[in-house]
């Protein structure tokens, strides 16, 4: 659909320049109050303005035009279009005008326009907080505005707050005017030209880092009180940033400050807000020295993600929400890229390789969907926030910069930034400034990744590359995966050195080189790989020689095959065992998703036979690397570490590890990555009084990471009543952003899941009534998972396809495949194993 012809886009009439906008929340009523004057644009005389409005209630509106005085006879609220329709005394002509609206508000509690949160310090005062999330529709529920990403103007911010609160906006505050009664106006600059879902306002009681100069950029963290030992790694991290893309993009940074925002309930990990970024505590503030790696990374990958976004989403934003998913994808992709310059021992893009798998696990179902598809409603936007959008998006980027090759992508990025600056673009925009450069059929390969759900399986067999769909399995019904590709190959032979490019089509594509050749060289390609029996055993004679990200997309390839029918459960296996001992996070990650799913088709005779195949693959490991650091081992072995504990403490039955992960727990010895090992085993013992230790943990604890451990293992413990009693707690105690998340990650519990999953369905109205609907769709993380029973699978299939998601319903029904998926998978493991 155009502008003009769908209903949910407003009419260009009048359109916005600049906003000024004056609010009051009060954070004990948890309401607002608030004026907005905006500088418009009339095209065509007109006696009414429609813009966006909800939940607010509208009193006063002006309307003046030069010497021109207008006053509103009255307006109508839609709930369906959530606008607001404004009827003058009489008709505005074109040219400049200005609309002063006022209205009232309420800080809802969902997460989402102008929100309460609240916290208690270290001192055990509870502090209540007002703060925005306006991505991707929601700015329409703070103040009237144009609310749709091409209706791009200024917004000059003021906030009447109480005298001994902080308040922060976009640009850098100019002054601040005691009102003599308690309260304070603080007075904002205008922003640059940018659009409404970025506009953000934060009033509580903060403390702030003082102000690090980079190149001319003043950078703060602000955090609730008490938390300011762990801003150091986000500072660090987002200086890199600032230096980083500023050079990348050759673009000074477009904003005047970054303040980034520690904000106790969030619901995404962080929001790309021009100049006033909000996170997710646990994506900003962390204690390195007792935070896993994992969670460290995160903290330098998220800042990294919404500093990227500054350029490539805020000064540079797509014209409607279909195009969400080059902003997201292009941050994904970059925050691997700058977060690999900060830290080149974390190895980024072979971590970012278990993210792609974990997209193309999704994309090869029926059930997946095109990266970009028509956006009509706001309703419809909320799908495009998944893994499709970020993990593929970014891997698919990845695979293109690859091919292109770093320079040459760079430079094309460049084009497209300079040429679209404060302005709104399609896709094809940046596929035309990177041909232009390249020289390369760009718009052409792209369209076949982006247009259509999927992705290929490249086959190497007889001297030829082939490609074909993969799936998982046949269709019940109408497919969303694609056809044919313009696949973007990259192949290397092991007796030769250098990489050799290719471009395969429909048709077979002839390899002219000598010895074991390597499909998808370099592990950067989005597909599936396969090799003929021939070219099989020369490269599985060579393991060694394959680069990290090789070998990790050897194993990846190898449990989809095995999933979709293709391979044998031994054939996995055995090229687990025969990997060895080595430093690489990914392969054992692949390992203990294959097992997981195992034991959980097989039948209690049969889980000792499967015990004894992960200690076969783990138990080397462990030999090695033990619970205790090596002197000298990289960043990376402690990742191995924990996943050697976890599986051999739990599906590897060792008694010794699960003593020694008991003893640790009881003298509270849990840091860096092991920690939530040690908790896992701990809690699948089910040991009398650990849970209400976990509980009083989680309370006391003292970094955001620590209070997420405990929280994110109660779904561990596989004793009914205490999965029940935590089920309980999500809704009447946990924090909103938390509770969805913890309920869907006890409802995986291969025990007590179906009893949660019960519970949990037996208040569905009251958890969409409660619950944000950003984060209802993690009430069904544990679908896939129901595989060892037919029966209850269909049950669950059937309350939620009678129960839809509305915007999410998408993902819910790819869980709901990809749990026929396991159970035909369960139904041939149990059959031969």
């Amino acid at each position: 659909m155009t502008t003009t012809t769908n209903p949910y886009r407003l009419a260009r009439t009048v359109v916005p320049r600049a906003y000024r906008i004056h609010l009051t929340p009060d954070l004990e009523a948890f309401t607002f109050s608030g004026r907005v004057e905006i500088d418009v644009e009339v095209n065509e005389p007109t006696n009414v303005v429609t813009l966006h409005a909800l939940e607010l209630s509208i009193d006063t509106v002006r309307l003046t035009s030069g010497s021109l005085r207008l006053t509103s006879t009255g307006h109508t609220l839609d709930e369906t279009y959530q606008t607001a329709t404004l009827d003058f005394d009489g008709v505005c002509p074109t040219g400049p005008a200005t609309l002063e609206i006022e209205f009232t508000g309420v800080l809802n509690d969902l997460l989402v326009g102008f929100y309460r949160s609240s916290y208690t310090d270290p001192d055990g005062v509870t502090h209540t907080i007002a703060t925005t999330q306006f991505e991707h529709s929601d700015a329409r529920r703070a103040f009237p505005c144009f609310d749709e990403p091409s209706l791009k103007a200024t917004f000059e911010v003021h906030l009447t707050v109480p005298e001994d609160l902080a308040a922060y906006s976009n640009s850098p505050e100019v002054g601040s005017r005691n009102l003599g009664n308690g309260w304070r106006t603080v007075d904002f600059s205008p922003t640059m030209v940018m659009s409404t879902y970025l506009v953000a306002f934060v009033v509580g009681a903060f403390e702030e880092t003082p102000a690090l100069d980079v190149d001319g950029v003043p950078l703060r963290i602000i955090y609730p009180r008490g938390k300011g030992h762990l801003t150091a790694l986000a500072l660090e991290a987002g200086a890199h940033a600032l230096r980083f893309f500023s050079d990348y993009f050759a673009i000074p940074y477009p904003g005047e400050k970054l303040d980034m925002v520690a904000i106790p309930d969030f619901a995404f990990g962080a929001m790309e807000n021009l100049g006033c970024v909000t996170y997710r505590e646990t994506a900003l503030l962390v204690d390195p020295e007792s935070a896993s790696m994992v969670e460290v990374k995160q903290v330098a990958e998220v800042v990294g993600h919404e500093i990227a976004h500054m350029w490539f989403g805020d000064l540079v934003t797509m014209e409607w929400w279909e195009g969400i998913w080059l902003n997201e994808a292009f941050a994904t992709f970059m925050e691997v890229l700058c977060t690999d310059h900060f830290r080149p021992s974390w190895k980024m893009w072979l971590g970012f390789g278990i993210d792609r798998d974990a997209a193309m696990q999704i994309d090869g179902l029926h059930s997946t969907r095109p990266i970009e598809y028509e956006v009509i409603s706001p309703e419809d936007t909320r799908g495009m926030f998944d893994l499709l959008t970020y993990e593929k998006g970014g891997s698919v980027l990845r695979m293109l910069e690859q091919y292109l090759s770093s320079e040459v992508f760079r430079n094309g990025i460049r084009v497209y930034l300079r040429r679209h600056s404060y302005a709104n673009t399609v896709t094809t925009d940046l596929w035309d400034a990177l041909e232009e450069v390249s020289g390369e059929p760009v718009r052409e390969m792209m369209d076949s990744w982006i247009l259509q759900g999927g992705h290929p399986l490249v086959t190497l067999a007889h001297g030829q590359l082939t490609q074909q769909p993969f799936a998982y399995g046949p269709s019940s019904g109408e497919s969303a995966i694609g056809h044919t590709w313009l696949v973007p190959v990259m192949t290397r032979s092991l007796d030769a050195p250098g990489v050799l490019r290719h471009l395969l089509q429909s048709e077979p594509l002839a390899l002219d080189q000598a010895g074991p050749v390597i499909v998808n060289a370099g592990g950067s390609g989005v597909y599936r790989s396969r090799y003929g029996s021939a070219e099989l055993a020369n490269v599985s004679s060579r393991l060694d020689e394959l680069d990290e990200l090789e070998r990790a997309t050897l194993v990846a390839d190898t449990w989809a095959a095995t999933l979709a029918g293709q391979s044998s459960w031994p054939d996995f296996v055995g090229l687990l065992e025969g990997l060895g001992v080595r430093e690489e996070p990914n392969l054992w990650t692949l390992a203990a998703v294959g097992f997981d799913m195992a034991s959980r088709a097989l039948s209690p005779a049969q889980q000792p036979a499967l015990v004894e195949q992960v200690n076969a693959v783990f138990g080397p490991l462990y030999d090695h690397y033990g619970f205790d650091p090596i002197e000298g081992e990289s960043e990376l072995a402690p990742q191995v570490r924990a996943t050697t504990v976890t599986m051999l403490g739990t599906l590897g039955e060792r008694t010794d590890i699960r003593d020694e992960a008991v003893r640790r727990f009881e003298a509270n010895e849990l840091h860096g990555d092991l920690a939530r090992a040690i908790l896992r085993v701990v809690a699948g013992q089910d040991r009398p009084g650990d849970y209400g230790t976990f509980l009083e943990r989680y309370t006391a604890a003292t970094t955001p990471q620590e209070q997420v451990r405990y929280l994110y293992t109660l779904g561990e413990f596989s004793d009914e009543a205490t999965a029940l009693d935590a089920a309980r707690r999500c809704f009447d105690e946990f924090r909103n952003q938390d509770g969805p998340i913890v309920l869907g990650l006890m409802t995986m519990n291969a025990h007590t899941g179906p009893a949660v999953w019960r519970y949990v369905t037996s208040r569905w109205d009251e958890a969409l009534e409660k619950f944000p609907p950003s984060t209802q769709k993690r009430l069904a993380l544990g679908v896939n998972t129901f595989i060892a029973d037919a029966p209850f699978a269909e049950e669950v299939a059937a309350f939620h396809q009678s129960h839809p998601l509305a915007g999410d319903q998408r993902g819910v029904e790819q869980q709901i495949e990809r749990m026929r998926v396991g159970l035909r998978f369960a139904d041939s493991l149990r059959r031969h194993f």
